[in-house]
């Protein structure tokens, strides 16, 4: 996917407008420059494709399931803000990629499809 074929990005600026994004299920999202380096710092990110891949591989099917239960269990008991947490939870239906050097985009994982 290239960013150029984009035209409906919804662009982010901030740790509400995120959520707001995230709430609404846009399909593409642009964290832009103000808010990326605040993003990378505080956001478990989901794994890429291929780690995704290699991990399903190494548990046969199993882990999307037993990963999610941990993902959850140790998400509630984490420090860190109700946003952040609402955040790192709904941002694992996203694909992360880096578009430029001060550009984020998420893309839907079931946009792909």
């Amino acid at each position: 996917m290239e960013y150029k074929q984009v035209d409906d990005c919804f662009i982010v600026n901030n740790p509400k407008d995120l959520l707001s994004a995230l709430n609404n299920k846009e399909d593409y999202i642009i964290i832009h420059e103000d808010y990326k380096e605040e993003f990378e710092k505080n956001t478990q990110l989901p794994l890429t494709e291929r780690e995704e891949i290699a991990f399903q591989l190494g548990f046969r099917g199993w882990a999307g399931i037993w990963g999610g239960l941990f993902f959850h269990i140790i998400n509630f008991f984490s420090k860190g803000s109700k946003q952040q947490k609402k955040i790192d939870s709904k941002i694992r239906k996203y694909h992360v990629k880096k578009l430029k050097e001060n550009e984020i985009l998420l893309y839907l994982r079931q946009s792909e499809y």
